[in-house]
């Protein structure tokens, strides 16, 4: 590639303000040799004299396209890299649908949408870099990024993690700005100058005696060679997606931007939706309540469950281990137990069912009013058991009323002496559904 530059000059970027331009082939390469003339498919490399795709570098990958016939004509190469592997030259990499030639005219069209996207991710690097130091300090300064079309990543030395009201400090202060529509500035001026106004240079990049700046007006001053919005606007939105550490000292902060930020917003109200739905809350303002109410139950019912071992009632694990096989693949797990609530009484029933995967789990609460608790395994459901069947076959012995679906049911009597008869009518039961079936 030195020879290459070395023979054809500095080539022309015109990146910064166009994504399409024409150019002419001053060097094709595959396998590490030139070629005055390519023609087919397979993977191969072009330097061209001028052109709108940005290469690899200061933490943003190469743009990626087209290169055509001239005028918009047949695709003839798809740029899937962009690469500086010397100063002055820019090297597109990626596969051949055609012919190219050396000397001849083309047309290099940067995926734009890419690009923008790139870009967007770009100048939220710049305002997350001013907001993070704004939040927890000037020590929190760049030592690396990645900026790509679809994230951006941000590292720097700090020693510990950001605690939650700091990333929403952070967060709320970039989409201030982005609110805000800043105008983003470039300007060239001498390393000195910019020093001198307070532009902010970084951890192992190069730069020589006339440098590029980027100012988003009244914020961030920067020194960048790479592409940004025209205004803070265009970034439509910032969201956090993570924050670690990367090794001693040093913290990583993942971001989107754009689309992709609109996206993430939206799945996370979704998740939020479905978690509302699944602990029973009526509003997604009220899932952390309602959270906190299911972890003081889960609790007292764990506090239950051990109560209940020290006072030497069975276990789950020992009324699953003991269950009777009342019909061929049909096994029963019947008993009395004098817990103290019905919830204790359906928590023991859980976790028998949790030990017990295929079987009948007939519970009764022995207490001065008597309830009983049914499940079936779906197994046996389809073998035409019915817990609520079952339910009615146990309420007549102990005054009960009750019923439910299939797969489980309940009834709730008054008679606590007919506990012991109440079981032996289940196992009547079940065997009178399955001779039915």
């Amino acid at each position: 590639f030195s020879a290459i530059q070395a023979r054809a000059g500095d080539m022309e970027f015109l990146g910064y303000e166009a994504t399409t331009a024409d150019g002419r082939i001053v060097a094709i390469i595959r396998d590490g040799m030139e070629f005055d003339e390519l023609t087919g498919h397979g993977e191969a490399e072009v330097v061209l004299d001028r052109t709108p795709f940005y290469a690899e570098g200061g933490g943003q990958v190469g743009d990626r396209g087209t290169i055509r016939e001239p005028g918009g004509g047949s695709d003839l190469f798809t740029v899937t890299d962009t690469q500086r592997p010397v100063a002055g030259l820019v090297v597109h990499r990626g596969t051949l649908h055609g012919r190219l030639r050396v000397g001849e005219t083309v047309q290099a069209v940067v995926d734009a949408e890419r690009r923008a996207n790139t870009m967007r991710n770009h100048t939220g690097t710049h305002l997350l870099h001013r907001a993070l130091r704004n939040v927890v300090g000037e020590r929190a300064r760049q030592a690396g990024s990645l900026v790509t079309p679809d994230y951006l990543r941000f590292d720097y030395p700090f020693d510990r993690a950001l605690t939650v009201d700091e990333k929403g400090a952070i967060e709320d202060e970039v989409r201030g700005v982005v609110r805000d529509d800043r105008p983003v500035t470039i300007a060239f001026m001498p390393m000195a100058e910019a020093v001198e106004q307070g532009a902010d240079a970084f951890f192992d990049e190069k730069y020589g005696e006339t440098v590029r700046t980027i100012r988003v007006q009244d914020y961030s001053f920067e020194l960048c060679g790479g592409t940004h919005c025209r205004a803070s606007g265009q970034i439509g939105s910032f969201v956090i997606t993570g924050e670690r550490s990367i090794g001693s000292g040093q913290r990583r902060i993942e971001a989107v931007t754009g689309a992709a930020a609109d996206r993430l917003a939206r799945e996370r109200s979704d998740t939020l939706e479905r978690v509302a739905g699944a602990v029973g809350a009526q509003t997604i303002d009220a899932v952390e309540d309602r959270i906190a109410a299911l972890q003081e139950e889960l609790r007292e019912t764990k506090r239950r469950l051990k109560s209940g071992a020290a006072s030497g009632l069975p276990q789950p694990a020992e009324l699953a281990a003991n269950a009777e096989e009342v019909a061929p693949g049909v096994r029963l797990v019947a008993a009395a137990i004098p817990y103290e609530s019905t919830e204790a009484l359906k928590a023991a029933a859980k976790a028998v069912r949790a030990a017990l995967a295929s079987g009948v789990i007939a519970l009764v609460l022995d207490a001065d009013a008597p309830q009983v608790f049914i499940t079936v395994s779906d197994d046996l459901v389809a073998r035409g058991i019915s817990a609520g069947d079952l339910v009615k076959a146990a309420a007549g012995p102990i005054g009960a009323k009750g019923g439910g679906r299939p797969e489980m049911a309940q009834g709730m009597g008054t008679d606590r002496s007919g506990a012991t008869e109440a079981l032996t009518s289940i196992r009547g039961a079940i065997v009178r559904q399955l001779e039915a079936t």
